[in-house]
């Protein structure tokens, strides 16, 4: 059979196209440009099932799709990849608008212990631009929502010009009209998006769309959007040539945020336009599948996790980001917002149930409710059965229309704030420090008011500006073995602190190229003490007796930050880690203690005790290479069983410091380490052995993956 000539001319819009001035965008909605365009487009789709020129084609998709599972406040964070399939597709049509998809091929993995099912509209192709009643999900996601091109659009949507573009391919150039829309009664299930459009035959480009909330039926959705992009076949026909979803559920649980994704991606290609379709092909299901051992038997290449795309991976695609401005935008933000509710709250397990040597066991809970004027309160406490003191939080802000945190708050608190860098998770830590007496915390009691702002729910970073009083803790608290490490001697001080936190990540657009994490805190403080000196040395006034022979007042100001960066690359099918953890701190001669950065474990020191450096400034510098190695899988029952593979990852860091204070000294140079790790159960837990190389130690640690210690 004769293979017809196919021209595929990309239209990734925001790439290859540039603006047309011919044709301004008014921005207005209700516009009469853009209706007329609108019925142009909307008498094409009758005509293209009814007597158009385009009889018959048949062409070949090759899709994946994806679960992933974000969990905690890092939303910026790339979620994990716990399944993943890569399918082969078949598709016949020809008119009156009759098809026939056929899967070929399907492999999947899975890279976390789950049990993943989709709706069966997920493994097909969405042909003619989705039909006039729209469906997704099997009509669990939405449901018979009225398109936005469908015969009677006019009546349920208005529209407005967007910017036209130009798309040039040998010896031709098209003009593409972007058109806005969103439905007239805000209330009604209905979608919301842009749709560009060939000007010269209003022939579909690109639709992408989001929906309602009206319009979605199950209410743990967060983000729904499909992206449909068409290719010029044969210089005439606009035809699937592109096509991604993307489905977010949230989780309400304890309201720590967590989220399962569903990202489906196809690529259709292999056009042949207006030739025979076989009998067989013809009596076929809209649907069907060839048998599992077909399936299995199809020639993929690669293995699917290396095969994945790398957008597929990534936390929001651009796509999903401009749908939702673009839904925010078109409709008042009462019509996506969530009613009012009540919600137990909390940042992760910790919250609930803690243990560590200032506290000794901790409970807390914490609440919030959304008012149904627009307003959030939030509540949490935790009392500590050592200590016998009550920490908590309560803020008011206006409640988003995305997400659960509150781009603006007012707030007062009292909290053991920890100001060392995170070395192992929380749940870890209670552990440890319960069994072994070893607390890698290291807490001032702080008490504030102040606010909190962020540019949007999602942003990247927050700001904090706040009047503080710091108080030092006291080890209050008994392990079953092993005596705890004193507390730090935190000065009291009375003062007002600003500070910017902010976290960050990228996945590269291409396989093998590095993928980053970044974490960044800078604050400053303006402060007023007293404090008790002898022989020159600062100490806490509640531990000295009759010694001190002054007690002199102090005015600090200060400043610090510090941060991480985290890039992985791979090289073949292994993987290289580099790790800096950075921070540095400015306030001459009167630097209270709890302003130095604190460093040493696992992470920032391995094989040096915890904490055991508290410098003006320091860096440490990590270097780890993983390989997979053979390993038996772990049986799983129905979830199947682990990999037949456990990761070694061996390592060489450096910690290079400044001096710390009078108080807390810290001789300044280079501290190396080397170790190696291991990563098994689906690399979601590691083991470490290290040994620091000046004046260090054999340490050995067992952790849960760092992904997980939002939550923990």
């Amino acid at each position: 059979m004769r293979r017809a000539a196919v021209l595929l001319c990309s239209v990734v819009l925001s790439l290859s196209t540039r603006p047309v001035s011919a044709q301004p965008n008014t921005g207005a909605w209700r516009n009469a440009s853009a209706d007329s365009l609108v019925e142009r487009a909307i008498a094409r789709r009758g005509l293209q099932l009814a007597d158009s020129t385009l009889l018959s084609y048949q062409a070949d998709a090759h899709g994946f799709l994806a679960f992933l599972a974000q969990l905690g406040e890092g939303t910026i964070i790339p979620p994990k990849v716990v399944q993943s399939e890569e399918l082969a597709l078949t598709i016949a049509w020809w008119q009156p608008g009759r098809s026939a998809q056929r899967l070929v091929g399907r492999r999947d993995t899975t890279l976390l212990p789950a049990r993943v099912g989709y709706y069966r509209d997920r493994y097909g192709v969405v042909l003619d631009n989705l039909p006039d009643r729209i469906r997704l999900g099997d009509g669990q996601d939405v449901r018979d929502v009225p398109h936005p091109l469908g015969a009677s659009a006019l009546s349920q949507y208005e529209y407005a010009m967007g910017d036209p573009l130009r798309i040039r391919i040998p010896g031709r150039e098209i003009l593409v009209d972007e058109v806005k829309f969103r439905p007239r009664d805000a209330a009604t299930p209905a979608a919301i998006g842009s749709v560009y459009l060939d000007r010269e035959t209003a022939a579909v480009v690109r639709l992408s769309m989001t929906f309602t909330r009206a319009a979605i039926i199950d209410k743990r959705i967060e983000t729904l959007v499909v992206t449909l992009e068409n290719g010029l076949v044969r210089e005439r026909y606009w035809l699937p040539r592109k096509q991604e979803v993307e489905v977010s559920r949230g989780s309400t649980w304890f309201d720590i945020p967590a989220r399962g994704i569903v990202r489906g991606r196809w690529q259709i290609s292999n056009y042949t336009v207006n030739e025979q379709i076989s009998a067989p092909t013809m009596a076929l299901p809209r649907w069907s599948s060839v048998s599992r051992d077909s399936l299995k038997a199809h020639p993929f290449e690669d293995r699917v996790i290396d095969a994945l795309p790398p957008e597929i991976q990534i936390a929001s695609s651009e796509d999903v980001v401009r749908a939702r401005v673009q839904a925010e935008a078109a409709v008042r933000s009462a019509m996506l917002a969530r009613p009012a509710t009540a919600s137990v709250t909390g940042r992760g397990v910790s919250d609930l149930a803690r243990f560590n040597r200032a506290e000794g066991l901790a409970l807390g809970l914490g609440g919030a409710h959304r008012t149904g004027n627009g307003v959030q309160l939030g509540a949490r406490a935790r009392y500590g059965f050592s200590d016998r003191e009550v920490k908590g939080h309560v803020s008011i802000g206006p409640a988003p229309a995305f997400g659960r945190t509150p781009t603006f708050q007012l707030f007062v608190e009292r909290d053991y704030r920890d100001l060392a860098f995170a070395e192992r998770a929380g749940v870890t830590n209670s552990l440890a420090s319960l069994l072994f007496g070893s607390d890698y915390t290291q807490p001032v009691d702080t008490r504030a008011a102040g606010i909190i702002w962020r540019r949007a729910p999602n942003s990247a970073f927050s700001w904090r500006l706040a009047a503080e009083q710091d108080r030092p803790t006291t080890v209050r608290a008994t392990a079953v073995s092993r005596e705890f490490a004193p507390t730090l001697g935190a000065w009291r001080l009375n003062g007002a602190r600003a500070e910017v936190q902010g976290t960050g990540g990228w996945v590269p657009s291409e396989p093998g190229a590095t993928r980053g994490l970044w974490m960044l805190s800078a604050s400053a403080g303006a402060y007023e003490g007293r404090i008790s000196v002898l022989d020159g040395i600062a100490v806490r006034p509640e531990s000295l007796i009759l010694l001190a022979s002054e007690t002199r007042r102090v005015t600090p100001v200060v400043a610090r930050a510090q941060g991480l960066l985290q890039l992985t690359r791979g090289i073949g099918g292994d993987r290289s880690l580099f790790l800096q953890t950075y921070g540095g701190v400015a306030g001459g001669h009167d630097l209270p203690p709890q302003w130095l950065v604190f460093a040493g474990g696992p992470w920032t020191g391995p094989g040096y005790d915890a904490q055991q450096f508290g410098a003006r400034a320091l860096v440490s510098q990590r270097v780890e290479f993983r390989t997979p190695v053979p390993a038996p899988g772990i049986p799983l029952g129905r979830f199947g069983k682990s990999p037949s593979h456990v990761t070694l990852a061996p390592f060489v860091q450096v910690l290079a410091t400044a001096s710390g204070t009078a108080q807390r000294r810290t001789v300044s140079g280079l501290y190396p380490s080397a170790g190696v790790g291991m990563l098994f159960f689906y690399d979601l837990l590691r083991a470490d052995v290290g040994r620091g190389l000046r004046d260090g130690h054999w340490r050995f640690s067992i952790d849960i993956d760092r992904s997980f210690w939002g939550i923990l």
